[in-house]
């Protein structure tokens, strides 16, 4: 893995906004803390800001409280022209959200840090891997490669973020690196039940009224092979489930042999559809995910629903014809 371009623009700057994904996921937001202590620890100065809060579940690794978000109350530096911005898990400077029109024009440049399935024109650009297990197992080897000291806030920071990514060390990038790196970690002082215990175990009783919610929406297609499950804003209203306790949802009816594919149609609050694939064995899902501006893995992929559900579906269900 190539770092040169990361250690320069690390070197260039002096002051750093950190940001990730919309709807930033346990990776997104593992990675996006230990990079901003890495910098710290470099006496450079740095802040994180994403589009949306962070998940109720991943919370407890911020210890220093510095993952922020962008509202309305939102001040930004007013030396902004300054600052490089890290982009971190995602290769796509729109998929950061509305954020990126306010950030993008401001900064002095950005630099991208990722492991999904790349234009292959940013890679001599940017530091994307996409064999790595998760963002985190690039930002860990960064660190390494910077001397910086991993502390256990930092350790545990970059342990959620694998498990998260990897499903718990099972999903198919995940490598001896991968268990290398998480047995450093542990030695650092990460406790492996604790963190699980909080990504995993900490939904509210809300999350499981809509999780049945979601369930009883299951439609099988292509002799069994193809499920698909739909959450509306109606649903997260009748239960009180939060948008983001449904994303291990969509892994559910993957338990089933015969299904190969798994179609998650979810609504937020305001509206916004998104659609999310899960697939395993041979399936691509991160080619049917870009056919509809999005992106992923093999494996794990997903888009945001530019039309109405009655019209995306139908297209989405003749892609997916043509792999059964």
């Amino acid at each position: 893995m190539e770092f040169q371009n990361a250690l320069n623009f690390i070197s260039k700057y002096e002051k750093f906004i950190i940001c990730a994904h919309e709807s930033p996921d346990g990776d997104a937001v593992g990675s996006e803390f230990a990079l901003l202590q890495g910098l710290k620890h470099l006496k450079k100065e740095a802040i994180i800001l994403n589009n949306d809060p962070t998940p109720e579940n991943f919370t407890f690794i911020d210890t220093t409280n510095e993952i922020g978000y962008f509202d309305e109350d939102t001040q930004l530096p007013k030396d902004i022209d300054q600052y490089g911005l890290f982009i971190l898990d995602t290769n796509d400077t729109a998929n950061i959200g509305e954020i990126s029109e306010i950030l993008l024009p401001k900064v002095k440049e950005y630099f991208i840090i990722d492991h999904h399935e790349d234009d292959s024109d940013q890679v001599k650009d940017n530091l994307i891997y996409k064999d790595a297990s998760s963002t985190a197992e690039i930002i860990y080897l960064l660190l390494k490669e910077l001397k910086v000291k991993i502390t256990s806030e930092i350790a545990d920071a970059l342990y959620m973020a694998i498990v998260y990514d990897t499903g718990s060390f099972i999903y198919p990038k995940t490598t001896a690196r991968t268990f290398e790196i998480a047995c450093d970690l542990v030695s650092k002082g990460v406790i492996p039940n604790r963190i699980y215990s909080k990504v995993y175990e900490t939904d509210s009783i809300s999350s499981i009224k809509l999780m049945s919610q979601v369930l009883s929406t299951l439609e099988m297609e292509f002799n069994n092979q193809v499920a698909i499950q739909l959450m509306s804003k109606e649903m997260l209203k009748k239960t009180g489930g939060k948008y983001e306790e449904s994303r291990a949802f969509i892994n559910i009816p993957l338990k089933a042999a015969a299904i190969k594919i798994s179609v998650f149609f979810k609504e937020d609050e305001k509206g916004v559809f998104r659609c999310s694939l899960r697939s395993k064995g041979s399936y691509d899902v991160c080619a049917i995910a870009r056919h509809f501006g999005g992106g992923g893995h093999k494996t794990a992929a997903g888009f945001k629903c530019t039309e109405p559900l009655d019209k995306i579906k139908p297209k989405l269900l003749a892609k997916l014809k043509k792999e059964f």
